[in-house]
């Protein structure tokens, strides 16, 4: 409970002055993984299930049901506001968004778990692959951009 709370206050810190939609998801995105990476027992608890047959409380789950779901709204923020297709306002596109996030700070954390976030082999293709994502949801629009 008391790392969710700590990961969701610093995403909603990295956020509270962006435009919602992808503005918003990038800057968390980044506020995710840098937390993550930073805090590897937090991590293993967190975005792994380290510990056989553990499932966590409903109140000590809370705080990720409300992260996923402030991801979900920005993803329908974004729809709205043209930024990216209908089809990422969706569970799908949540899902799809936060394995890439965690995948990354997966594989940083089993590769190089000292490395700085900002020129860590994996961290540093965060923004590669939030890019891949806004691409895949991209609007007819936006596809046509060279």
């Amino acid at each position: 409970a008391r790392g969710n709370i700590r990961l969701n206050d610093e995403v909603a810190e990295a956020v509270a002055d962006c435009e919602p939609g992808l503005d918003s998801l990038r800057h968390g995105a980044r506020a995710y993984a840098r937390w993550i990476v930073a805090h590897h027992g937090f991590a293993a608890l967190l975005v792994w299930r380290p510990i056989p047959g553990f499932i966590p409380s409903p109140e000590s789950y809370a705080a990720a049901r409300e992260m996923w779901q402030r991801t979900r709204d920005e993803l329908a923020a974004a729809a709205g506001r043209g930024e990216l297709s209908a089809a990422a306002d969706s569970d799908d596109a949540t899902g799809l968004l936060t394995s890439l996030v965690s995948g990354i700070c997966s594989q940083q954390l089993a590769n190089e778990p000292g490395a700085p976030f900002d020129s860590g082999r994996f961290t540093s293709l965060l923004d590669d692959a939030l890019a891949m994502f806004v691409g895949h949801y991209a609007t007819p629009a936006n596809r046509s951009r060279p």
